[in-house]
């Protein structure tokens, strides 16, 4: 057996949705708060990935770059000429245009601060530098190199200015005389500049860099760091190492080109200390929110609580059957009453009190003669509205049918007549409630009639819902609506028209709504007020007026008269608030939509 929901006081519900408010906003902090940091963390790794590759694709750019200049020196007849060269005043010739060279050769790469030439016959050539840096360098250059050989870590002097270098050399070989060596190309890069080639700002943490050589001495970088990173001996390209109680992520790869390795690391423990803080700073604005909502809360259930108490007091004596409740009243301190709605709804109290005190009498002594009298009422003029509809077309559809009968056309003579004869039957006969599927086969008869008159001069379009065609609604309702956008609308275009019905389930409202739209004339803005006053007028006097005014009425409330009877038929059937809603636009078209609740035809199983 299943137990029912026990009720809970209204001060432990408020205890209780407290106690859940703090959980979930607890809950939800906690998760926001990881998944952020995952993803700022992810971040930052994919940046410093990002940050390591543009340096080493610098890096390796840069090297190759220095290789292809290397060559280009190394085999320009020019300095072929130089280095071979014997006779004192050529050499010196040859010197100043092989100097030139090498100044422009250097301008095309910003990390080369120094080019150098030494020759087999002591000719020798340099821009910049100590020229004497590189006499050791030549001889420790291996016989069987070809290509560019790197030498690592230099120091090396420009206008007393040390620069922490690595030197590249090439030999040079006789274009000539086939493979003999006569002379060594040396190009002294800066570093720094080739990797201040690469492009990458990080916002989020920022990223060192190390540059070791090939024998593993510091080039660039914090030399502790670069030991504590050699002393891991990782393998991976990615580990963590520590100094002075801080965690050091590292990033580390290889330079092909010369042999040299690449480290980027960040410091992750400045990185997670400030997550930290921005994280606690979060947290503590959400636990303060948390105490001010509470309190709120607290302050405002004691106010409701108090007037609910004596409320329910009253209501328990009245419920008792003591007339005494009906002359108490609730009272409240306004000083500690902080809910308009409680203020609003303990004075409408006692306004109902006042109330049921003065009526209650003449209520019950006349609720049943004003029913009975509303009822004979209501059906008397659904029954009037009725039969006001259905002789409204008879006019013209026996002048089609006459024309007709006039042409022989016997066959259209008896499909007219029996949509006719089906539109009558339907009118008088059966229950005053049908579906919706039934008026719209009336429709299509009344239609039938009117294509037949009209013959091309406007189509006919059905659009509605599968579902909305079991729907309950009242009797002829759609018809004269769609004679409405024919007579009024369609008729007077002079351009071929389009009739739509349409049909929806509003399922937030459970409401049926069905549209009729056309594409005629449309009205002017005046007359679409005036039709709509019309709708909102409470016809208390439809039946009687409807007989005056059909002659005597200017176009425009003839025109609303079928349109005012459909909207009233369906206020008596649904309510005041339900009925009819016009849109229009003069030239383009008019829409006409009727909104009523959604009730089904029930099925036999």
């Amino acid at each position: 057996m299943i137990q029912k929901f026990k009720a809970l006081p209204l001060n432990k519900q408020i205890i209780l949705l407290i106690a859940t408010l703090g959980i979930y906003i607890l809950f939800i902090s906690l998760y926001s708060t990881f998944t952020f940091y995952r993803q700022m963390t992810n971040t930052v790794e994919s940046n410093q990935e990002l940050y390591f590759n543009q340096l080493l694709l610098s890096c390796e750019t840069g090297f190759e770059e220095i290789e292809h200049i290397c060559s280009s020196v190394a085999y320009n007849q020019l300095v072929q000429n130089y280095l071979l060269e014997t006779d004192p005043i050529n050499k010196f010739t040859l010197y100043q245009h092989v100097i030139n060279l090498l100044n422009n050769t250097k301008n095309l790469n910003d990390s080369i601060i120094d080019i150098a030439l030494f020759g087999e016959t002591k000719n020798r050539a340099n821009i910049s530098g100590d020229i004497a840096t590189y006499n050791h360098l030549y001889e420790m250059i291996p016989p069987d190199i070809d290509s560019v050989y790197y030498f690592g870590k230099t120091e090396y002097y420009i206008a007393n200015r040390k620069y922490t270098c690595i030197i590249a050399a090439m030999p040079i070989y006789n274009l000539s005389a086939g493979s003999r060596k006569i002379g060594v190309v040396f190009a002294t890069i800066n570093p720094a500049q080739l990797f201040g080639r690469a492009i990458f700002t990080d916002n989020i943490v920022s990223n060192e860099l190390l540059f070791a050589d090939e024998t593993n001495q510091l080039v660039i970088g914090d030399e502790e760091i670069y030991r504590l990173v050699l002393s891991k001996e990782e393998t991976a390209n990615v580990f963590t190492v520590r100094k002075d109680n801080s965690t050091y992520r590292v990033r580390q790869g290889k330079v092909s080109s010369m042999g040299g390795s690449i480290y980027t690391y960040y410091n992750r423990s400045t990185y997670d200390n400030s997550m930290f803080i921005s994280f606690s700073g979060q947290i503590l604005l959400i636990i303060v929110a948390f105490i001010v909502i509470s309190l709120l809360l607290l302050t405002i259930y004691k106010s409701i609580s108090e007037s609910l108490l004596q409320l329910n007091g009253v209501m328990k004596k009245i419920r008792s059957g003591k007339r005494s409740g009906l002359n108490e009243r609730i009272t409240l301190d306004p000083g500690k009453t902080f809910s308009s709605e409680v203020i609003s709804t303990t004075t409408a109290f006692n306004e109902m009190l006042d109330e049921i005190n003065r009526l209650n009498t003449n209520i019950f002594m006349n609720y049943t003669k004003l029913y009975e009298m509303e009822m004979i009422q209501k059906k008397t003029e659904i029954a009037f509205l009725r039969s006001q509809i259905n002789p409204h077309f008879l006019y013209n559809t026996f002048s089609v049918i006459c024309g007709m009968a006039a042409e022989n056309q016997m066959q259209g003579v008896i499909d007219i007549t029996q949509s006719l004869s089906q539109i009558f039957r339907y009118s008088i006969c059966g229950d005053d409630i049908v579906t919706l599927e039934q008026e719209l086969e009336v429709v299509k008869s009344y239609l039938l009639i009117q294509t037949s008159r009209f013959e091309d001069r406007f189509t006919v379009e059905f659009d509605c819902a599968k579902e909305t065609l079991s729907a309950l609604i009242p009797k002829m309702i759609i018809q004269p609506l769609v004679e409405n956008a024919i007579v009024h609308g369609l008729e007077k275009s002079l351009k071929k028209g389009k009739l739509q019905i349409g049909s929806r389930i509003n399922k937030d409202e459970n409401a049926l709504v069905i549209w009729i739209y056309d594409t005629g004339v449309g009205m002017p803005a005046e007359m679409l007020e005036s039709i709509r006053r019309n709708l909102k007028r409470k016809a208390d006097h439809l039946i009687t007026e409807h007989q005056k005014e059909r002659e005597l009425l200017p176009e425009t409330k003839k025109e609303s008269i079928g349109l005012c009877n459909v909207n009233r038929r369906i206020a008596l059937y649904f309510g005041e608030s339900h009925g009819l809603h016009i849109d229009s636009e003069e030239n383009v078209g008019t829409n006409i939509q009727i909104k009523i609740p959604f009730s089904e035809k029930r099925r036999l199983e």
